[in-house]
């Protein structure tokens, strides 16, 4: 038997979660057009032939102008020792950034035994002789192990990427049963849902100042009952989230409601209430 943890790090926006979504097979990290829309790390479990691959999301790693913000999040920089393949996750769609030399100077420092495999995603959007190109502008760098271009909404070249990483996993027993289901904590999933509805449906809006706190589920054969609080630091976006006479909270509430009841399998019944918290930042 072999085991092992896959850490998935990359900047805001590059496919990580759609690339762990479509491993997995079904939707478990949040997808958004928002930066920054992973907030918590997320593991999942995927068992191929005698190989047990922990893969394991993290927020997107974002650099700015501000020195506070030019390293990699707290988050992604702990889990690079319990990690024995690093899926370094780039948008092959668009110019070679600055925050890739970045990334790969922090985990020259990070790193000691483990593999970096640099993952080319959104090959679906490029021509083939692009993607070629692209590969040639970054095979140079020593501390890629391999480079793997992907598609991972359509799933091109996955297979190919988890087989090669099955022979760096280490002998070692399961450390979890033979199952799909993501390692996480349902009171933060559930949260992640609806945070993601907000920003699909007023992503201009409603910047960052949003947070999403499940307060109470009740669970029972065939329901389950949600209770949630959306918090935003305005008074303005509390409103903006309401909408008029509640119609956009009440769209927010039947989408997550809709994600949810796929994921469980269940009747869901969601009761979301807006609160404006200017004591803590957001």
């Amino acid at each position: 038997m072999k085991s092992g943890n896959i850490l998935l790090i990359g900047p805001t926006n590059s496919g990580k979660s759609t690339l762990l979504n479509q491993v997995v097979g079904k939707r478990v990290s949040l997808v958004s057009r928002k930066k920054q829309s992973t907030t918590f790390n997320l593991k999942s479990v995927i068992n191929i032939s005698e190989a047990e691959l922990i893969l394991q999301d993290t927020p997107g790693i974002f650099f700015s102008a501000k020195k506070i913000s030019n390293k990699m999040s707290n988050s992604a920089i702990t889990e690079i020792d319990s990690a024995v393949v690093i899926y370094l996750v780039i948008d092959a769609s668009k110019k070679f950034e600055t925050s890739f030399k970045k990334i790969i100077n922090t985990l020259k420092e990070k790193i000691e035994y483990q593999k970096i495999f640099l993952i080319l995603n959104k090959i679906d959007k490029i021509k083939k002789s692009k993607t070629l190109i692209k590969i040639e502008e970054y095979k140079n760098y020593t501390e890629i192990d391999a480079i793997f271009p992907i598609s991972a909404k359509e799933g091109t070249g996955i297979n190919n990427l988890l087989t090669s990483s099955i022979q760096y996993l280490p002998k070692k027993k399961n450390k979890y049963s033979k199952t799909k289901e993501p390692l996480i904590n349902k009171d933060l999933f559930y949260s992640e849902i609806t945070r993601e509805k907000i920003y699909d449906k007023i992503h201009k809006e409603i910047p960052y100042q949003c947070r999403v706190i499940t307060e109470k589920i009740e669970k029972s054969k065939n329901q389950i009952r949600i209770h949630q609080v959306i918090k935003v630091s305005k008074k303005s976006h509390k409103n903006i989230i309401i909408g008029k006479k509640g119609s956009t909270l009440k769209e927010i509430g039947a989408l997550s409601r809709r994600e949810i009841s796929n994921f469980e399998n269940k009747k869901i019944h969601l009761f979301l209430f807006v609160k404006v918290d200017t004591a803590k930042k957001l």
